[in-house]
């Protein structure tokens, strides 16, 4: 979601798209599985009270599940998203800017309590820096979540699902997984030139932990999400035992040495 409108890997192509499968709550695994178990890491409960910053904050779908005793501060590059998070999220503690999270932020502030990205940190060509940009407006031991599509399982054009129709079981298919990758993703696959392509950036597990530690943060938490879906028809069995196996969501709750 972070990037220069004029960048090639941009959102703001993609804008009326992802307000589409998002809207102002937030598409089901946000209502269901990612705001909450985030919430409940962060220790945020209705009677919270302290700042965070929010990186890569899309239309502010946090912003409007945090209690109104957090000062909130969303950061975002496409300024269409910018836009629409602050005409759906009032509030005298509610504040978002238009600016690119992997290059020095202009925020007087820098001691939040939380830092945050919800799935958007795979969408960002240069984690390196938007982590180490970001840790420094974290406050000491303040605390710092990532969340993101799993990097073990869910690699767009690199995994999918199989059966084994003998075993009669459902496996997750890896085709790569070591390598950085930077991924095209078509946000409308049918309608020809009215789709706009946006950009998943792919690297492994040790990447990640490596650039939290030159951020100057350490990991104190790791938590796997898995699907709470459930099927129907005659592989039911096999699918929601996959589900269950196969984690959708990566979590790692951090703090600020």
């Amino acid at each position: 979601m972070n990037r220069s409108p004029k960048d090639t890997t941009s959102w703001e192509s993609a804008e009326p798209w992802y307000e589409g499968c998002v809207g102002e709550k937030g598409h089901y695994y946000h209502q269901s599985i990612i705001l909450p178990s985030a919430l409940r890491l962060l220790g945020i409960s209705p009677r919270s009270t302290g700042a965070l910053l929010d990186l890569g904050c899309g239309q502010g779908v946090l912003a409007r599940h945090l209690p109104e005793t957090v000062d909130y501060v969303g950061v975002d590059s496409s300024p269409s998203l910018i836009r629409n998070a602050d005409k759906q999220t009032p509030g005298k503690r509610r504040q978002f800017i238009t600016s690119d999270v992997t290059q020095p932020l202009k925020l007087h502030k820098t001691d939040f309590d939380w830092v945050t990205f919800i799935l958007c940190l795979q969408n960002m060509q240069d984690a390196k820096a938007a982590l180490a940009h970001s840790a420094k407006y974290l406050k000491q031991d303040g605390q710092f979540l990532i969340v993101l599509n799993h990097p073990c399982f869910r690699i767009p054009r690199q995994s999918s699902w199989g059966v084994d129709e003998n075993a009669q079981l459902q496996y997750r298919r890896m085709n790569i997984y070591m390598s950085s990758l930077k991924i095209p993703i078509q946000t409308h696959p049918g309608r020809g030139e009215k789709s706009s392509t946006t950009y998943s950036f792919h690297h492994p597990l040790s990447d990640y932990i490596k650039w939290i530690k030159e951020a100057g943060c350490i990991v104190d938490t790791i938590e796997e999400w898995c699907s709470d879906k459930q099927s129907e028809g005659g592989r039911a069995r096999m699918e929601n035992r996959a589900r269950k196996e196969f984690p959708l969501f990566l979590a790692l709750l951090c703090r600020k040495k």
